[in-house]
Formats: structure tokens, C-alpha cells, sequence
């Protein structure tokens, strides 16, 4: 799905009501009775006192027939409006005119200390700004934002929090709202990780907008329908030389239980064959926990001849640093046999060595925690800043980066950036990253199409912590558990789409 800037949300707007025949004050009504309805079913007792704040445009608009409706349902319903300094739009003079139509409505202007005295299960509505905003608000606006924040009330903001910017930027003074409703699609800045504790729990609000709707935006987000639509129906005429083979390069001492995780996903992602690469006495600890796959020691004179066979590798998962562990990955990049993934200590050996990282096969895929992200790339102040680096070395490298945060981003060599839906707080523990690596390696070895790899790669590694936190709980569930859940990620995945 799209994550668009103002002018295509616009745009949207204009293309439905060219489609539908309906005026701009028809479809705000649209949006503010589909509003009302989500509303209405957070909060069922109709003694809930409301108080919805209003600004001047068609956020304001929205809010005024959300109170028009609520007041209709026979909740308790007060009205603010915040003087914005411009001229009101024509759409939300006309709603404001149509709630003071219905009578017994208390309306007043915004002034200081507004919320004090209300109930403590007043709930507040942010209405003051939508997705227009692309600047630092006005003082009358700042301090109707400071005094929501530190009212105490419940607060529900109106497709994003007042203040904060539909680009690619961190929120600065903006509401800190418990839920957001937010129309027709996520928006970007709920994929940066600074702007998560001001817009609560977001509820997708159908308002009837036209569907699809194509623009050019290099931001998109992954969800399950979407993954429903990539798992390939395997032919009932195949065997394992249809589905690729993937090897894993991991393990050292003390640290084996990386490369086990790793080559256990790996197994679990649906390739053909899986194979383990590692000293000797690490692949056969490896073996005996997944025996499934085929195992490869090193260091083997076969090691370069040998590589052909496969197609991905990936590199990294506790390998450690020392000298050989960086002879081979130069070795694998000099060769460049097929698509290479590269985790933790491969990441740390081109940390080391930033000619070897700009000598990287183009379409490899790199995947860094932040830590390792900044190393590489440098130090970042913000989520936001290291997107948009994420970006710029994407296409200067030619390759994929999947920088895994709490919400984890992919980066194309084309310049493209998805942000991923599934997952959990559960996942930040030890061995996650393995199960990833495992997981991708897999997918790449047999997908045609690199990007739906990496991206489906993503999505189901977090699907299954979803699982796995549904049964264990986000503190209990460990790594492992991703590995186990797999199957249950993908069934669901593939329960859906039938």
C-alpha cells in the first residue's frame, strides 16, 4: 500500500469524487460518518462526555460532523474551535453550520485552561490539524497541544496527531494521542520510530475513497494482504531443484547457536536444499540440531568450486572477525557466485574494511541492526535521517538494506523503501536477526524477484513472532520460537488467500 505526501492524498480526493459524482463537502461527510462509527464503537456508553477540538480546515470540517453525528447519538458533545490566523475553508464553514443547525450545541473558542475542570472520562478529539501540515504550528496551536498533552484525558486524533508532518520527519510538538484514526491508509510518519508514542493505537478508517488509486511515491508499507498475494502454489509436478538452493555461512565458538537458528529457519522457508557452512566441529553441532541440511567444512579446498551450486548465501550470523572469517567474505564477493546476504559479523568485517563494502555484488542484500547501520554508514541523530541515508546507499550500492528496528525498513537499488506491518516488541531479543538472516536466504534462493524475497522475508519472520507472542506473550517468547511459528505464519498467510 501507498504511503502518499499531501499533494497525492489530495489527489486521491479529487480522483473520488470525480469517479463517484460527489461534491467535496459530500465525501468530508462521508469521512466524518465512517469517523463517527469507529467512535462510536471505542466507546459504547453514551455518558462519555466528548470534547472535539476544532481547527479552521477540513480536518476541523471532519471533526465538526463527527460532533453533528455523536450529538445525533445522543452522547454528550461539546465544541471547541482553534482560531488557526487564515481564513476558514468554504467546506468547514459549511459543517460548522450545520451542527449549529441542530441546536443545543455548546460551542466556544479555544482559550487557555480550556480542558481544566472536565470529567477524567472526557474524551478529547483532535481535530486541529490533518495531513496538510508541512510546518511548525502556530502559537495559539502549540498551546492547545501542550494543554491536551498534559490534561490527562483520553485522546483521539483525527487521521494523524495535530503537528505532526505528513513527511519524512521526526514530531516534535505535536499531540501524544492515544488512538489515531487515520483515513483510508497508514501514514509515513507512523513508520518512524520517534513519532510511535505520540500516535497511540491507529485504526485504518475506510471513508469510500476509490480503490486502487496509483501514484509515484518511493514509500509503501507491507501488509497481509499483500503477503497473501506472494506466496507462490507450489505445482504438484516439482521437486527440490524447482525451489533453489540456499547455504548458510555462520557459527563460531561460543556462538553456535546463531548458525543453528539460521540454518533452521532456512530449512523452514520452503527452499529446496540448505547447507551449512562452518569449521568442522561447528557443522556438525549444526547437523545434529537441523538434519535436514547438507553441511560443507571449512576451510575446503572445494570452497570456491563449490559455490556455484548455490543461489544465495548468507553470511554473518556469529562468524566472528578474525582473519579468515574476512578472506572468506572477500573471497565470496570477488567471486560473486550468486545473491549475497550479509548479517552481524559480515557487517562487522565491512565495517572494517569500507573498500570491500563498496566492492559488494550489485543486488546483495546487507542487514543491519542501527548499531551496525551507523557503523557502516556513519553516526545518525534521528530514525528519520537514517531512512533517508538508508535510501541514498541503497542506489549508490545497487543493493537491498533491511535496517531492522521495531519497525523494520527495505531498501531498493531503485530507490524504492517499504516498511513492514507485522512484528512485535517481543522479537528485540537475541537470535531474532539469525532467524531472519535464515529465513530470507531462503527465500531468495528461490524467488525470482529479489525485492518480493527480501520484502515476504520480512513480513513472515515478524507474522511468526505475532504467533509466537500470541501463545507465549511478548516477555516468554524467545528466537527460537520464530522458528517454530514459521508454519504457522505461513499457513495463515495461505488460509487467507484461498
Amino acid at each position: 500500500m501507498y504511503l502518499l505526501n499531501s499533494r497525492q492524498i489530495k489527489e486521491w480526493d479529487q480522483q473520488t469524487m470525480v469517479d463517484r459524482a460527489i461534491t467535496s463537502a459530500q465525501l468530508m461527510e462521508q469521512a466524518g460518518n465512517a469517523l463517527s462509527r469507529k467512535i462510536m464503537e471505542l466507546f459504547t456508553d453514551h455518558n462519555t462526555p466528548f470534547i472535539i477540538i476544532c481547527g479552521t480546515g477540513n480536518n476541523g470540517g471532519d471533526g465538526m460532523v463527527i460532533a453533528r453525528v455523536l450529538r445525533n447519538n445522543f452522547y454528550n458533545v461539546r465544541v471547541v474551535e482553534v482560531n488557526m490566523g487564515n481564513t476558514p475553508s468554504a467546506d468547514y464553514k459549511f459543517m460548522k453550520s450545520q451542527l449549529l443547525a441542530c441546536g443545543n450545541v455548546e460551542l466556544s473558542q479555544w482559550k487557555k485552561d480550556t480542558l481544566s475542570g472536565l470529567k477524567k472520562t472526557t474524551v478529547v478529539v483532535d481535530a486541529i490539524l490533518g495531513s496538510g501540515t508541512n510546518r511548525e504550528v502556530s502559537s495559539l496551536v502549540a498551546e492547545a497541544i501542550d494543554e491536551i498533552n498534559s490534561s490527562s484525558l483520553p485522546i483521539i486524533s483525527i487521521d494523524l496527531p495535530s503537528g505532526m508532518m505528513i513527511d519524512l520527519v521526526a514530531a516534535e510538538n505535536c499531540v501524544k494521542a492515544d488512538a489515531t484514526l487515520t483515513i483510508q491508509s497508514l501514514k509515513l510518519p507512523f513508520f518512524i520510530e520517534e513519532n510511535l508514542d505520540f500516535v497511540g493505537t491507529v485504526y485504518t478508517v475506510d471513508i469510500g475513497l476509490v480503490n486502487p488509486f496509483y501514484a509515484d511515491t518511493p514509500f509503501e508499507y507491507l501488509d497481509q494482504d499483500w503477503a497473501c498475494r506472494q506466496i507462490p502454489i507450489r505445482k504438484k509436478a516439482s521437486h527440490k531443484g524447482h525451489y533453489g538452493h540456499a547455504a548458510i555461512l555462520a557459527g563460531s565458538d561460543g556462538k553456535v547457536g546463531a548458525a543453528i537458528l539460521a540454518t533452521n529457519a532456512c530449512s523452514r522457508s520452503g527452499c529446496g536444499w540448505t547447507t551449512i557452512m562452518s569449521r568442522e566441529s561447528i557443522v556438525q553441532q549444526v547437523i545434529q540440531a537441523v538434519p535436514e541440511a547438507m553441511s560443507l567444512a571449512l576451510p575446503s579446498n572445494q570452497f570456491e568450486g563449490i559455490l556455484q551450486k548455490f543461489d544465495a548465501i548468507g553470511i554473518g550470523c556469529g562468524l566472528g572477525t578474525r582473519v579468515v572469517e574476512k578472506k572468506l567474505l572477500q573471497a565470496l564477493i570477488t567471486t560473486k557466485p550468486c545473491p549475497l546476504l550479509i548479517d552481524a559479523d559480515g557487517l562487522n568485517i565491512l565495517a572494517q574494511d569500507k573498500d570491500l563494502l563498496y566492492k559488494l555484488p550489485p543486488n546483495s542484500v546487507l542487514t543491519p541492526h542501527p548499531g551496525e547501520f551507523d557503523r557502516l554508514f556513519g553516526k545518525h541523530g534521528t530514525s528519520a535521517e537514517r531512512l533517508t541515508t538508508q535510501l541514498e546507499k541503497s542506489k549508490e550500492l545497487k543493493c537491498f538494506i533491511v535496517l531492522k528496528t521495531s519497525i523494520t525498513s527495505i531498501s531498493t537499488p531503485e530507490g524504492k523503501l517499504y516498511f513492514n506491518t507485522s512484528g512485535n516488541p517481543g522479537m528485540a531479543k537475541a537470535g531474532s536477526g539469525d532467524v531472519l538472516l535464515g529465513l530470507m536466504t531462503g527465500f531468495v534462493a528461490r524467488y525470482a524477484d529479489l525485492e518480493i524475497a527480501v520484502c515476504l522475508a520480512v513480513y513472515i519472520h515478524g507474522l511468526a513472532g505475532d504467533c509466537a507472542a500470541s501463545k507465549f506473550g511478548q516477555e516468554a517468547m524467545k528466537a527460537g520460537d520464530l522458528v517454530d511459528f514459521l508454519p504457522t505464519a505461513f499457513l495463515n498467510l495461505i488460509k487467507k488467500e484461498g
